[in-house]
């Protein structure tokens, strides 16, 4: 999550932008007003995907998806531009936490609630089936629980029905396995079906708190899947059967989405759908989103130090389906005094005296790459970089395997003379921008750099060990995701990692 300052001038077509919400692999995505003053979240890419045509091809049949599902269950496409020089595309903003986010928060969904989700997800899924859709990655984290009910979101991997062309390279593993229809986990052709299986399985997920179907890596995930019976016992008993239902093994015996609405049954209205834990998730970036248009800031804290930007305030944005878990920073600039005395509390003495260690321009992926210690059987490495955004330049290598792995590396350096206060003190500005109470860890004692941050797991689609650190004037991110790497196991490959990124990204 990074803090970034954006031009009030900066326009992407017809929309102002107010905030960056987040970035990804694909690009970022930006808080925006269109011209009639309703907000709208953007997708843009970053420029050297904008190169490949093959990217731009997909990106295109996204919009096309995307635009093709109408209704009130998914976040509906303003605009799009997928043939400007950046490719973007805008659509509702719709503030909300993922079933995810909202039931590790809150903990399961009791009955009523997750009757109303199956209904909600029940309407969704007849949508993107009228469209002559298959949605095929619907899981807890593609859900919004919006303020009037459900959004399903992520239309990046759907296919036309009996569309059967491939996306991606052979043996890539397309959909989320714990939700997965067996058909799908054993690469048969795929009908609407499959997406009721998914349906199924996120009712469980939403009931108890965990996917219907366990196990230790995704070879065992996906053998459970197609030959076990899903794990029921503690979904409550008057879900039992519709769930059960769903997730049978036949597609044939699976019910339609409109059969699923008969067996949920009429819902009683009500204008807060969700449990009160889960609505203050819904209200919150409401308010917030108002203050970033406004130009209003958040109270000041009576702490020691005043915080130079209110708490990060975690959102789930729709973007034409893309979800972005996003921190939304609001605020005056940490220029000036509110910084100083921050930055003094904190690790910070001497950071006004250093010389800077590392220069202006960080080395590229490609040049370093060979230095950086990460395990065997990885593949090619991927980069891009050194890119000037928001005041720093920074450069990225990635690597992944055909089973979900995943492993990415981030460094970025601050020049004395090049913003307010030395580039260490810039540096540790930015570093403890990534500081949250409850879900990092700091690690003083790397023996590498000058100080560490432990991000805390926090869930299904996020890193399963996340480490920054902070040596001088430079500032790395190491994250670690996939199967192969469980919490317990990443952290020695983070660490080392790190290490090798401090060492060999100076010389």
């Amino acid at each position: 999550m990074e803090r970034s300052e954006l031009s009030a001038s900066e326009f992407v077509g017809p929309f102002r932008t107010v905030a960056v919400l987040g970035r990804g692999g694909m690009g970022r995505v930006v808080l925006g007003v269109g011209p009639d003053g309703r907000y709208v979240a953007v997708k843009q890419v970053h420029p050297e995907l904008a190169e490949d045509e093959g990217f731009r091809a997909r990106f295109r049949r996204e919009v096309d998806a995307s635009r093709r599902v109408a209704g009130g269950y998914t976040a509906a496409v303003i605009d799009a531009d997928p043939d400007a020089e950046m490719p973007w595309l805008a659509s509702q903003f719709v503030p909300g936490p993922s079933l995810s986010q909202a039931v590790d928060a809150a903990g399961p969904l009791p009955e009523e609630a997750v009757r109303r989700l199956a209904a909600g997800l029940a309407h969704a899924l007849a949508d993107v089936h009228r469209a002559g859709l298959i949605h095929r990655d619907l899981k807890p984290s593609n859900v919004l629980l919006a303020e009037d009910g459900v959004r399903v979101i992520d239309f990046g991997i759907v296919r036309a029905v009996g569309d059967q062309t491939r996306i991606t390279h052979a043996g890539a593993l397309i959909g989320s396995p714990a939700y997965m229809s067996p058909e799908q986990a054993l690469g048969r052709e795929l009908t609407p079906a499959t997406d009721v299986f998914s349906l199924g399985a996120t009712l469980v997920m939403a009931c108890t708190g965990k996917p219907p179907f366990a196990g230790s890596s995704v070879p065992r995930i996906l053998h459970e899947v197609v030959h076990s019976e899903p794990e029921l016992g503690d979904v409550p008993a008057g879900l039992r059967g519709i769930i059960a239902h769903c997730l049978a093994k036949d597609p044939a015996d699976r019910p339609t989405p409109g059969e699923l609405l008969s067996t949920v049954g009429e819902l009683a209205p009500s204008a807060r759908p969700w449990p009160e834990a889960v609505n203050t998730l819904v209200h919150e970036p409401l308010a917030v989103a108002g203050g970033l248009v406004g130009g209003t800031t958040a109270p000041q804290t009576s702490s020691r130090w005043r915080r130079p930007w209110p708490r990060p305030l975690i959102v789930v944005v729709a973007v034409a389906g893309v979800v972005a878990a996003v921190g939304l920073t609001v605020g005056r600039s940490f220029l000036g005094d509110t910084y100083r005395e921050f930055i003094a509390d904190v690790r910070s003495t001497g950071l006004a005296q250093k010389q800077d260690k590392y220069p202006a321009a960080p080395p590229s992926c490609q040049q370093v790459r060979d230095k950086l210690r990460v395990p065997s059987g990885l593949g090619q490495v991927a980069g891009f970089g050194p890119v000037e955004k928001y005041g720093s330049a920074y450069a990225r290598c990635t690597w992944t395997n055909r089973t979900g792995d995943e492993i990415e590396a981030e460094w970025r350096f601050f020049s004395t003379g090049q913003g307010e206060g030395t580039g260490a003190e810039q540096a540790k500005w930015f570093y403890e921008h990534s500081y949250e109470r409850g879900r990092t860890r700091r690690d003083l004692d790397l023996g590498f750099a000058d100080e560490g941050l432990w991000q805390e797991p926090q869930g299904d689609g996020y890193p399963n060990c996340r480490l920054y650190v902070r040596e001088v004037n430079m500032v790395a991110k190491v994250a670690v995701t996939g199967p192969r790497y469980p919490s317990g196991t990443c952290e020695a490959v983070a660490r080392e990692l790190a290490a090798s990124v401090v060492e060999s990204v100076g010389s």
